[in-house]
């Protein structure tokens, strides 16, 4: 049906400089900017009881003015009508594109309580809040609407560039907070096939098919000898439509609280954050030092007192769930370690002081060892030299220097082989003081070199894991960069892996990643894969960042691109497995003062692949070489079982996590034997996450064990 164009009463302006329809229930809302010289304001009006023949039965209002409506030089403006608070009320969003000399940018805010009887906005308006990453220089036209959608209501924004030879109409989507503010705003999107040169106005509306929104796109065009008006309909793919393929990525409301410098997950499934005086001189001096306790997955948050400077420390997680941190900042510039060594109890939430080291470390590599003391090597003394001494700290009795070793670099990648010896794996932070891929035998004192690493020179913060499964003692090592901060050749993208099971272990390259980056952090995954995310191909460029992350499958040995993050991950960032399947990730401090607080939530593809199994055991306390009984509903559903360590990392290096896997049986309607493994050196005793996989690849919740 169509009906034939009705005047709007009591138009008013004589310069015209954009317009909007919205609608609101039965009725409609009208927005208009008028810009004669040394005024600039925006007007709208209620349109009520719009029937089928296109009649207001109701009338219309008056005009009522936007408030603080600041464009002088106003390219287009749009109107929107939804509860956005939840109150039951209507309310008003409008839109401005401002073009002044310079920048080009948009803005919005919401008007809350929108009256039909009379048009006005009662509830009080929002400030104006800027559309990011706004890219048009010669707007063309702009519009705004909502949907709402299964993950609540989404603002839509759309705007048309023409420069010269180049047109184009681009949209972007994010979620509209009940507060008027939209967060997680998803990349722009162009509208395929726009071909229209003399573009004289756009329009956006959104409508339903099948339970999905879909945009209605409307052009206007103005080419010699031809007048137009054209419109399609388009399907938007958002990130939630490509979760299965490449997961998702949520920016939280909340913050880290203090700089991720350093992050752990602790057996109560909170994650610590830490990070001393935070790259900051001033706070060292002051003796301000930072350490947030968040109780994931809510919003509270606590801050114990840190009585040391913990920037820039090793660590190690205890057989009891305590976390170890040894060394720390003495001294900024030239970087002086400390003796200190200290433990976080995730009950009592506190710092206590354990006894110090013989010597100082400053960017120390601490490994947990298969008979529960803890290995530390490495990083600067308190004189600023690079510590030569490696020592052992026991629980109860404190530290215990071992014989002059090898000039292992500072954060060097260390893991506890089957066999008990220590693999480097040639990753580090810096320079690897010339030291070769190789295995350590801690009885003997004795280093093998393990050769074949591409681009060895190039593994400063570098990224490496003990592949999943434990059992098959094979590691990667991915990414990285020169240590010469005045190299400017960037960052590699190689990856190569070590069998440490062979007779005579060697590197052998493994596929590329599609981009490479240094600075990155990689993940231990409960179906037996690896994320990689953050870093930058060059240096502290976050112009350069990598913000897509990549899964790596040791069965195929390809890696896929994931969803992109909104956060560059630079210097100083973490990332962490959760007992939910997801992956925490926050930090990045590319120069002292610079702090990235703001912490992002990954959604692996596994989170879309459908129900999810459980587990269930009757105690926490499970003994190497046992069978554990679990409790699962469909046992004939489980694939494959695990015990993952939790993650304790920083500078890109996470020496904790490793994946064991756990024989499956299936012993009763509702019960499997997990067969635990019985070698120490395979899986340090400790607190695990115990998780089951289904014939889909969909991991289970996980439940906290420990092993002893």
């Amino acid at each position: 049906m169509q009906t034939d164009f009705t005047a709007v009463p009591d138009w008013f302006p004589w310069e015209n400089s954009g317009a909007s329809i919205a609608t609101a229930g039965g009725d409609v809302v009208l927005l208009m900017v008028d810009n004669p010289p040394g005024r600039n304001a925006a007007f709208y009006r209620v349109g009520r009881g719009l029937d089928q023949t296109g009649a207001l039965t109701g009338g219309w209002t008056g005009w009522q003015q936007v408030p603080d409506w600041f464009s002088w030089e106003n390219d287009a403006a749009g109107v929107a009508v939804a509860d956005v608070n939840g109150d039951g009320e209507p309310d008003l969003i409008v839109y401005l594109i401002d073009a002044p000399d310079g920048p080009n940018q948009a803005f919005y805010r919401v008007g809350w309580s929108l009256d039909r009887d009379t048009g006005a906005v009662t509830g009080g308006w929002t400030p104006w809040q800027p559309v990011p990453d706004w890219f048009a220089w010669l707007n063309a036209g702009g519009d705004i609407t909502v949907a709402r959608t299964a993950a609540g209501l989404q603002l839509v924004v759309f705007m048309v560039d023409a420069p010269a030879g180049a047109n184009a109409g681009f949209y972007r989507s994010g979620t509209l907070n009940p507060d008027g503010v939209v967060t997680d705003w998803r990349p722009w999107r162009a509208v395929p096939d726009w071909g229209f040169w003399e573009n004289q106005g756009c329009g956006l509306a959104v409508t339903g098919f099948d339970g999905e929104p879909h945009f209605v796109v409307l052009a206007v065009d103005n080419p010699a000898g031809q007048n137009a008006a054209l419109h399609r309909l388009l399907h938007p793919l958002t990130d939630l439509h490509m979760a299965p393929d490449m997961g998702v990525w949520r920016l939280l409301e909340r913050d880290s609280g203090t700089l991720a410098v350093h992050a752990a997950l602790l057996r109560t499934g909170d994650v610590l954050f830490f990070a001393g005086s935070s790259n900051d001189p001033d706070r060292h001096n002051a003796h301000l030092y930072g350490t947030t306790v968040w109780h994931y997955p809510g919003d509270e948050v606590e801050q114990p007192h840190t009585p040391v400077d913990l920037f820039c420390v090793g660590h190690a997680f205890l057989p009891d769930g305590r976390l170890l941190a040894a060394g720390g900042t003495g001294q900024y510039d030239p970087f002086f370690g400390l003796r200190q060594s200290i433990v976080f109890d995730p009950d009592t939430l506190t710092w206590t002081a354990q006894p110090d080291m013989a010597g100082g470390r400053w960017y120390p590599s601490l490994l947990a060892l298969g008979d529960g003391r803890v290995l530390a090597v490495a990083g600067l003394d308190e004189s600023g030299m690079l510590n030569t001494v490696p020592e052992v700290y026991t629980g109860g009795a404190g530290w215990t220097t071992r014989p002059g070793s090898a000039h292992w670099p500072m954060y060097g990648h260390l893991f506890l082989l089957a066999d008990g010896r220590v693999f480097y794996s040639g990753g580090q932070y810096g320079s690897n003081n010339g030291v070769r891929p190789s295995v350590w035998d801690l009885a003997s004192n004795e280093v093998t070199d393990v050769p074949g690493l591409p681009g060895a020179g190039l593994r400063n913060q570098s990224a490496s894991v003990l592949l999943p499964s434990a059992q098959d003692q094979r590691v990667m090592i991915v990414g990285g960069g020169p240590w010469d901060m005045h190299d400017h050749s960037g960052a590699t993208a190689s990856a190569a892996i070590a069998d440490l099971s062979a007779a005579a272990p060697r590197y052998t390259p493994a596929a590329d990643l599609h981009m490479a980056r240094m600075h990155l952090c990689a993940t231990l995954l409960p179906d037996r894969t690896v994320l990689v995310n953050g870093g930058s191909m060059m240096e502290e460029h976050a112009d350069a960042a990598a913000l897509g992350a990549e899964i790596f499958d040791p069965a195929s040995g390809a890696w896929t691109m994931a969803a992109e993050s909104r956060v560059p991950r630079l210097y100083h960032s973490v990332a962490l497995l959760m007992p939910d399947g997801k992956v925490v990730t926050a930090g990045s401090n590319p120069a002292r003062k610079t702090e990235e607080m703001r912490i992002e939530v990954f959604w692996p593809q596994y989170l879309f692949a459908g129900p999810r199994p459980l587990v269930v055991v009757t105690t926490p306390e499970v003994h190497y070489g046992e069978t554990l009984e679990a409790g699962v509903p469909d046992p004939a559903d489980i694939a494959s079982a695990s015990l993952i360590r939790p993650g304790a990392t920083t500078h890109s290096s996470e020496l904790e996590q490793r994946l064991v896997d756990l024989p499956v049986t299936v012993t009763g309607e509702d019960t499997l034997g997990l067969r635990l493994p019985a070698s120490a050196n395979l899986a340090p005793p400790g607190w695990y996450l115990l998780t089951v996989v289904n014939h889909a690849g969909v991991p289970s919740p996980a439940v906290w064990v420990r092993l002893s």
